[in-house]
């Protein structure tokens, strides 16, 4: 029990009601000690002598264990102790007595003194329980909060002011206790609980779970959570940005035109830092209340402000900051054109379709060194005018800040051709002499190893290149040449890189399958009579292919027999709303050889047709193949 407290004991007898106001503990004690100070022995007696034998004599004729008239049973109090257990009973009792209403008229009443001794002792008896009951309310109800509490007390929780959870409710009932929670007055019914437990998980079900927690919504729906976030993310920054720096964007047909917004107005802060260099120098402002003033970030001006005077030496930044020493505040937008370039130059957008994926890009913007310990150095050699001879030029220089320590060492100069070893400089003249030499044996024997060739094409036995040469005079290693040109005995086509992991369905699509790969590689078809997209269109009974910003997909037919082929076709951008078209081709591959039929690119909605090609003779092994790339 407390200090201090307000207590209530009501009798229901009209003699009288207690009230009993407790400022302290020292008064509950007092309450106590007066309580014990009551003579509970003459209590005792006083039942025995007074109150028993008037009972006996007028009361228990009727309101007896046996008879319980009124259902009211007094025999069953023996002693004072049973009496006090149950003051609510004697008080009715005394009640009946003072009013003269007991006993009845027509049966035998004790005599005013009789009458005088009991009331005296219910009303002692009465006292005492009272007394050694001071501060005990009684059974309570249990409390709840009010419609209007509850609803208020929920937003306050969760912050968020359009959430209602008792609008289901009844209406509150009223009673006397005015702002007070009475549970006698607002009651909890079944129906009630109910409402209260569907109130919750309505409540439970605006929470959006977060790393570190979890917060509130006004909303229910995961893309509004998400559009909060980005809302609030935007508005942030919009404070501090402003158009530009971006480009028009066509995605899947959704058109974006990223220039409206998140570029820093680097000439604004330059102008800040121009303005007030000197009082930021000379410490008389800081950057807080230079940002404050001119409605600028104020980190950022800080970063700025400490790059444009760090002492560390910097090949991009000192000649910068020298230029910005003596730079007055009206040239900040120059400044700002310079810094920018260095900015296209370290930094690049990726494609915001493959962030995220496997070995694609983790942000929007990446940083790019260009420093590097090494670098190779191509450069296509052009045809010569007129047969004379093209003179390369090696050249090396400073970066502009002087050649100090600055070494450079050219090392391996090669020429590469694709499919092709690298052909060191030093050894260019031995090479060509051979190739000269080579060339001329291969000519002179072109129509001998052309007729041997024809002579095992078609043959499926195993070719013995010597015995094949040394029947038509011809040098072995020439002949094999043309045989591996030719694709013949070459064997199967091989293929290699398959595609392994299969895709079942593909948005809820369960007759799109197909086999997927890294980067967004995937060769899918369509088996039923729909045209759907996937976000690409899927034409019935077609096949579509896509490839990785890196690598192309193939998709071919191995021939099981040696006959001859009729081809054509259609090759078509299957998501024209994306990219800027694809490059596509047609091959015949046997052994090590490939041969070209068709090729080019396709863009948009335009179908590209090939064929047909008659009469094109393959032997068992052979792969017709269409090669996609990005």
């Amino acid at each position: 029990m407390g200090s201090s407290g307000f207590f209530q004991i009501v009798r229901t007898s009209r003699l009288r009601q207690i009230l009993v106001l407790l400022g302290s503990t020292a008064v509950l004690a007092g309450v106590v000690a007066a309580a014990d100070a009551h003579d509970v022995g003459a209590l005792k007696t006083g039942f025995a002598d007074s109150a028993l034998p008037v009972l006996k004599e007028y009361c228990l004729g009727c309101h007896s264990t046996e008879k319980h008239k009124g259902d009211l049973d007094l025999e069953r109090f023996t002693s004072s102790d049973e009496v006090l257990k149950h003051p609510k009973v004697w008080e009715a009792v005394i009640e009946q007595l003072s009013l003269g209403e007991m006993p009845p008229k027509e049966k035998p009443q004790p005599t005013p003194a009789e009458r005088e001794n009991l009331l005296n002792w219910v009303n002692t008896a009465l006292d005492v329980a009272a007394h050694a009951r001071a501060g005990d309310p009684g059974p309570v109800v249990l409390r709840r909060l009010s419609n209007a509490e509850y609803t208020y007390t929920i937003r306050d929780l969760t912050g968020v002011e359009a959430l209602d959870p008792a609008k289901e409710f009844p209406v509150d009932s009223a009673s006397g206790e005015g702002f007070m929670n009475v549970g006698n007055s607002l009651v909890m019914s079944p129906a009630l609980v109910t409402k209260f437990l569907d109130a919750g998980k309505d409540v439970a079900n605006h929470a959006v779970l977060l790393p570190d927690g979890f917060r509130f919504s006004a909303s229910t729906s995961p893309s509004d959570w998400a559009e909060e976030r980005l809302t609030a993310i935007r508005a942030f920054y919009a404070r501090f940005t402003e158009s530009g720096g971006g480009s028009a964007v066509n995605l899947q047909g959704i058109k974006f035109d990223t220039k409206d917004g998140g570029v820093l107005p680097l000439g604004r802060y330059l102008e800040a830092t121009l303005a007030e260099r000197e009082t930021l120098k000379a410490g008389k402002k800081s950057i807080a209340e230079v940002a404050g003033e001119r409605g600028l970030n104020e980190k950022y001006l800080r970063t700025l402000w400490g790059a444009l005077n760090d002492s560390r030496p910097s090949l991009v930044l000192d000649p910068i900051r020298a230029e910005w020493r003596t730079a007055a505040p009206g040239e900040a937008v120059a400044l700002g054109k310079k810094i920018s370039q260095w900015q296209q130059a370290l930094w690049r957008f990726t494609q915001v379709g493959h962030i995220g994926k496997r070995d694609g890009p983790t942000a929007w913007e990446v940083p790019v060194t260009p420093l590097a310990s090494a670098r190779e150095i191509r450069m296509k050699i052009p045809a010569p005018p007129s047969s004379n001879d093209v003179t390369l030029y090696l050249v090396t220089s400073d970066a502009g800040d002087g050649n100090e320590n600055d070494f450079a060492v050219w090392e391996n100069p090669r020429l590469v051709a694709p499919g092709r070893p690298d052909l060191p400089l030093r050894d260019v003249r031995k090479a060509v002499s051979a190739l000269t030499a080579n060339r001329k044996k291969v000519l002179s024997s072109a129509a001998t190893c052309l007729a041997a060739a024809a002579e095992i094409n078609g043959s499926t036995n195993r070719i013995e290149v010597q015995s094949l040469a040394k029947k038509h005079g011809a040098e072995a290693t020439v002949l094999a040449a043309w045989l591996d040109c030719l694709g013949i005995g070459a064997g199967e086509a091989r293929v290699a890189g398959h595609l392994t992991q299969t895709m079942e369905s593909l948005q809820s699509y369960d007759f799109i399958k197909g086999w997927t790969g890294a980067d967004a590689l995937s060769v899918i078809a369509n088996s039923s009579d729909q045209h759907v997209r996937v976000p690409g269109n899927m034409k019935p009974h077609s096949v579509a292919v896509h490839p990785s910003p890196k690598l192309r997909v193939v998709v071919g037919w191995r021939s099981p027999i040696a006959t001859t082929l009729r081809i054509e076709g259609v090759i078509q951008h299957a998501h024209p709303e994306c990219g800027n078209g694809i490059t596509w081709a047609l091959e015949l591959r046997r052994g090590n050889s490939r041969q070209k039929l068709a090729g080019g690119t396709a863009q948009g909605a335009k179908e590209v047709g090939f064929g047909p090609f008659e009469n094109l003779a393959v032997q068992p092994g052979d792969l017709i193949s269409v090669v996609v790339g990005p």
